[in-house]
């Protein structure tokens, strides 16, 4: 009985020995080396979420759009050259982001996917103001009426 109590006990010992078990035993190199890694895929992860929260920032952005038209703000508002320009700047963004190449060392994918967090980052604040700006401006074009973009809280 007292050999069937010790034998998961003992099987414990062995594996940490061996460093099998996660998380247990001294800090090695591997999990030092591996925190980069495991950074730059928790980073990536993250970009493509604000990737995706910008592109329906973007949606909006063409849904204004087309209302502001509607209501004839003239071609040539500010606002509408607003509109363009930050959209330029999330295409741009999106045709020259390339995904970290995963045998590049952890480290330099890290710095490269801090870089793009930052610009995407940038954008993002881009297309809030003006998103919040084309709301307004077509608030003034057309008081009575609520729009369901405009109503729509931009994240």
């Amino acid at each position: 009985m007292k050999k069937l109590l010790f034998w998961p006990l003992g099987a414990a010992f062995g594996l940490l020995s061996l460093g099998v078990l996660p998380g247990c035993g001294s800090k090695g190199t591997t999990t030092e080396a591996a925190a980069p890694a495991v950074q730059a895929r928790a980073l990536e992860d993250s970009l493509m979420s604000h990737h995706e929260l910008a592109m329906q920032q973007t949606e909006q952005l063409f849904a204004l759009k087309a209302q502001l038209t509607a209501a004839k703000v003239p071609a040539s508002a500010p606002i509408l050259a607003q509109m363009q320009t930050a959209d330029r700047a999330m295409m741009t963004w999106m045709h020259q982001y390339q995904a970290p190449d995963s045998t590049a060392p952890a480290p330099q994918r890290l710095a490269y996917l801090q870089d793009q967090q930052k610009q995407l980052t940038t954008i993002e604040q881009q297309l809030k103001t003006t998103l919040d700006s084309a709301k307004a401006t077509l608030n003034r074009a057309n008081p009575l009426t609520t729009t369901p973009a405009a109503t729509t809280p931009a994240k």
